[in-house]
Order: C-alpha cells, then structure tokens, then sequence
C-alpha cells in the first residue's frame, strides 16, 4: 500500500494557523479556483470533439452516449457542488511559491495520504488523480478511457473526478494533484499526515517562529526545513533542513 505524498502552498495568517491547529484541510467550492474555465469544461460538448476525431467501434461506442444527455446534464450541475483541495507534486518550485505560498514569504506542507484515507472516507471523497494538461483533456479522456469502463456508476464517478482534474496546457508548471469530494468545506485529517512544513525564501523570522511554536504546541512531530538559493543555476532553488 503506497501513499500518496503531495505539497500545499500557503500564506501564513490566521486562517493557516487555525487549520494546523484544528487539523484540517479546506475542500474549495469550484466557482473559488482561479482559472476561468478550471472545473466548467462542456461535457457533452468534449463527447462530440471526441466522436469526430475517432473512428470504427471506438466512434460507434462514443456515438450511443449521445443518449445520456439528461445525464450529462445532471453531472455539469453536480459539478458545482462539489469540493476540490489542490495540490503540487514539487516543492522546489518557485513559481508555485510565488503564485499560492504568498511570493515566496509563506509556507509549504507536505501531506503523506494513506490509501486506507481514501477508503475509511470513501462516501465523502470521490477520488485522487493528477491534474491533465492539455487542449481538449476531457475529450481524450472520452476517446480512450470512458468507453473501457465497466459500470455505469464506476463511469459517473470517473467523469466527476476527470471533470475536476482538466485544465489548459498554461497551468502545467504547478504539476497539480486534486482530491475530490462530494462537497465544499473543511476536512479533518490525521495530524500524522503532514510529514514536513517548508518555509519560503523570503519567510520573516518572525512568522518562522509563530508557526513553529504553534506546531510544537500540537505535538507536530515532523522536520521544518526552508528553501534557499543555490549555485547549481541563476534561478535555482532547494530545500534545505532545519535543526529542530
């Protein structure tokens, strides 16, 4: 059993420090995210891209979900029901600090997510997948792995999670993975679960030792380590560990 190991940029205020101290994570509603089309994609209209580019049996396969429109129609409003938590498969990745862990003078957690969380929450959460990059994701999705599913229930929970995991080809550098559940709103996980908090290049003493007194005031257990700069290239960073 693998886990699942992925990084959150944030902002140190209050709100942070009220959520490390709760242990919790915050499903945001779609209409929040910043991408204008993130989570809007027109299904039956990435079905239709998908049937005109292919062909035979996969076509004809493709072709019999015109059917489901009512369906589709139902899935595009559940949709906006729905709750997203974001995160980066990198940590040393300066833009991602820039853009989400407040220009490099906020933080970043790392998250370690047994299998066994996703099963024990199985009725709230729908699943975890790597966020696909590209021009028409969701219509290639339709093409090559929605006519192998084998349910129709298995189908409507994998265009739920696929739906919410597509974005155009520009976001690819936050090398985003999302959990997804069935609604918006805080989620309690294990404090065990984070495994490492990173402060940022530009992270002010101060703010280093409001957060590592708080951590130490709820018995976190894992390292502290901070991002430097480093010779290896003119924009390199790395992160380097910090003695407790």
């Amino acid at each position: 059993m693998s886990d699942y190991v992925a990084f959150k940029f944030k902002a140190v205020n209050a709100q942070l420090l009220k959520s490390l101290g709760n242990g919790e994570i915050f499903f945001a509603h779609p209409d929040r995210l910043n991408g204008p089309f993130d989570c809007s994609v027109n299904i039956p209209q990435a079905l239709q891209n998908a049937i005109e580019r292919s062909t035979g049996s996969a076509r004809t396969r493709l072709e019999k979900m015109r059917a489901m429109s009512e369906f589709f129609e139902k899935v595009q409003l559940d949709l906006k029901g729905m709750g997203v938590f974001s995160m980066s498969l990198e940590l040393e990745n300066s833009l991602m600090w820039s853009h989400y862990g407040d220009n490099h003078r906020g933080i970043c957690l790392t998250y370690s997510l047994p299998e066994s969380f996703f099963y024990e929450h199985s009725k709230q959460i729908l699943g975890i997948d790597r966020v696909k990059y590209g021009v028409n994701p969701l219509s290639d999705w339709f093409a090559v792995e929605a006519p192998g599913l084998d349910s129709f229930e298995q189908f409507g929970i994998a265009l739920i999670v696929r739906a919410l995991t597509v974005k155009a080809k520009p976001w690819e550098y936050e090398k985003e993975v999302r959990i997804i559940r069935r609604s918006e709103g805080a989620h309690v996980l294990d404090k065990g679960y984070l495994k490492q908090v990173c402060f940022g290049l530009a992270t002010s003493k101060a703010d280093m030792s409001v957060v590592r007194e708080a951590l130490n005031r709820w018995d976190y257990k894992g390292p502290f380590c901070r991002m430097v700069r480093t010779t290896v290239s003119d924009f390199a960073v790395k992160a380097i560990d910090l003695q407790s």
